[in-house]
């Protein structure tokens, strides 16, 4: 669908034959024909318009290309640059020392900096602009696999080769190297001269932002960033429209029948709801139907809690094959890309805002492409119009009964589990949950890079009016403490807790520590510290193989050396504390507390319980360095 799009960008494609090809990849008409015209502000030019507003709107400007990149960022509304730099870009920082509007943030390792516009992106909404070395841009895709699989609108440009330069295998120079981004990125562009940069910003800017979105690479050649050229530069409403599509009014009302007949429906939700901010409309729909809701588990290909965890109709997540609420003879998924997983026999009906992944791993019997704040909305307008509020009502509660026992049958459960492993020493993850839950403020952003969807997960509450959760689908870690910074950006006015294992934080290093001192980021960094990686462990000896035999970690064990977190923040300027008692945990929060509403970023290295197949063993395999001289030199 890329490549159908950007031939109609490139302007080799009528807007007739576009809309023939977006039906082909399953779009309604009605869907194809609104990308289309979404998409003509960019594809057919700006169009007659009014000239006063054309002449505001559109500037000519001259200067070099690195002015250029970004005058159109600031007309684009473009307000942070995440970057590390190079020496090939500083045309780009030259422009911006008189333009105060857009605000550098600096991180110390590419890996970092694309994290931090990531956590920002989500949080905000807006797309991340990043710029980093041209021959850092391998640390750069470590983290750009989040970005990648979990869709958010990330802009990242760099530097590239002199054009002159290609194929004579100069000093930190690799040919086409944009290349290498074309598995994780939406589109990739090189800009081909100076007055190109201008549009090929632009397009980069539509093409992470258009849903479903993600992210886009940029080449921008040395030799283009510092020659002179007059271009045009457009202000972001000229090319940055947005894509919210409505279903077909015919299949809206198809599923409200379906969803109103049937006698044991579910709702499968997923993080596209948390995109198109349609939490709101998801809870009065589930309400209305008084359906269990399933879906999401952190760390296992979702970044979002769109509906309150806590909510008698919430059931944790989307199985196959699930105890309750049994079969279901009508699924409803609402932005899951993995929640098409209906048992045979089931109605399945999908609505979903990327088409790419609609319907790719099981058929759908009603599949819908839409803005899921607007399919949800129109769902909802149509069961109303089609029964009585009585009826409804009838319906809803007969259904919600059962779903409310299950519910509170199951959480009286986990806080039993959570209450009698409350005292060990270590602490346990069940009690660092209850904990947390305890003295976090209910608009507490809880940024997530850590495998608990098991243990303390479920004993804390997120979404709706409780804490708004953030995490990563693909897991790559790294990525927690970074994004924990942007996310903070992107909301300085309420609590921002990063969570991460020893092992995301070993992975990342303490490069976000560095940004967050110098930003006076007042971010809460808690490292759960169990020197192992825990989680992938149990995962491969469960497989009962030759590790499991023999009771050899061969691959996990952290210790030796064991890692002072919080005298590493106390190198960059964060204070820390260690907390190895479980009793501890209350002062220790609340000193953290004190320091995020004085504005201080503070760190808590909080030891924890290893668990599961193989804890309590401290052997890994063992080898010095040391002993191999033939002398000591």
């Amino acid at each position: 669908m890329k490549e159908l799009i950007k031939q109609y960008l490139d302007r080799g494609l009528s807007r007739r034959r576009l809309v023939s090809g977006l039906s082909a990849f399953g779009l309604s008409t009605v869907a194809a024909k609104a990308v289309a015209q979404n998409l003509a502000p960019l594809g057919q030019g700006i169009g007659s318009g009014n000239a006063a507003t054309a002449s505001t709107a559109i500037r000519t400007i001259e200067g070099n290309g690195g002015k250029l990149f970004v005058e159109q960022l600031k007309a684009a509304g473009v307000e942070y640059i995440f970057f590390n730099p190079s020496t090939g870009d500083h045309p780009i920082f030259d422009a911006l020392v008189d333009v105060p509007e857009i605000k550098l943030i600096k991180g110390v390792q590419e890996g970092a900096v694309v994290a931090m516009a990531d956590g920002y992106a989500r949080a905000s909404g807006r797309t991340g602009v990043v710029i980093v070395a041209n021959i850092g841009l391998p640390n750069a895709m470590t983290q750009m696999v989040n970005t990648w699989k979990d869709q958010i609108p990330l802009l990242v440009a760099v530097a590239s080769v002199d054009q002159d330069a290609l194929g004579r295998d100069q000093w930190q120079e690799t040919d086409h190297h944009e290349l290498m981004t074309e598995p994780i990125t939406k589109w990739f562009w090189q800009a081909q001269s100076t007055e190109a940069i201008a549009e090929t910003t632009r397009r980069g800017l539509k093409f992470a932002s258009t849903p479903p979105c993600g992210p886009v690479f940029l080449s921008l050649p040395t030799n283009t960033l510092a020659q002179h050229a007059k271009t045009q530069i457009w202000d972001g409403s000229k090319f940055n429209v947005p894509m919210r599509i409505r279903p077909d009014k015919a299949d809206v009302e198809k599923a409200a029948r379906l969803l109103i007949e049937a006698k044991n429906p579910l709702l499968s939700i997923g993080d596209e709801i948390t995109w198109c901010r349609a939490d709101k409309e998801l809870l009065e729909l589930a309400e209305l139907l008084g359906a269990p809701v399933a879906g999401e588990m952190s760390n296992l290909g979702y970044w979002s809690k769109p509906f309150p965890t806590r909510h008698p109709l919430f059931i944790g997540t989307l199985l196959r094959t699930m105890r309750f609420p049994g079969k279901p003879d009508v699924l409803l998924n609402l932005g899951n890309r993995w929640g098409e997983i209906a048992a045979p026999g089931t109605t399945l009906i999908s609505i979903r805002l990327d088409p790419t992944s609609l319907a790719r791993q099981a058929p759908v019997d009603l599949a819908m492409v839409a803005d899921l704040k607007l399919a949800i909305a129109d769902l909802t307008a149509a069961i109303r119009s089609m029964a009585t509020a009585s009826r409804l009502a009838d319906i809803a509660e007969q259904r919600a009964a059962r779903t409310r026992a299950y519910s509170a049958q199951m959480a009286e459960l986990r806080e039993a589990i959570g209450r009698g492993l409350a005292d060990s020493t270590p602490i346990s993850m069940e009690r660092l949950g209850i904990e947390l839950e305890k003295h976090l403020d209910r608009d507490t952003c809880y940024v997530a890079d850590v495998d608990s969807g098991k243990t303390m997960d479920p004993l804390m509450a997120f979404g709706g009016d409780d804490k708004q959760y953030f995490g990563t689908g693909p897991n790559v870690l790294g990525w927690g403490m970074a994004a924990g910074f942007g996310v903070k950006l992107a909301r300085p006015d309420v609590p921002v807790v990063s969570v991460v294992g020893d092992g995301s934080f070993l992975f990342s290093g303490p490069q976000p520590l560095w940004s967050m001192a110098r930003y006076k980021a007042p971010v809460t960094v808690i490292v759960l510290n169990n020197h192992s990686y825990n989680n992938e462990r149990n995962r491969i000896w469960n497989g009962a193989g030759r590790q499991f035999e023999a009771a050899r970690d061969m691959t996990c064990y952290n210790g030796n050396p064991d890692v002072d977190f919080a005298k590493t923040a106390d190198a960059f300027g964060v204070e820390g504390e260690t907390v190895k008692e479980a009793a501890a945990l209350a002062d220790t929060f609340a000193r953290a507390r004190a320091a995020m509403v004085e504005g201080r970023p503070y760190l808590l290295d909080i030891h924890i319980k290893r668990e599961g197949l193989g804890a309590v063993s401290q052997w890994y395999p063992p080898y010095s360095l040391a002993q191999q001289r033939t002398r000591k030199v």
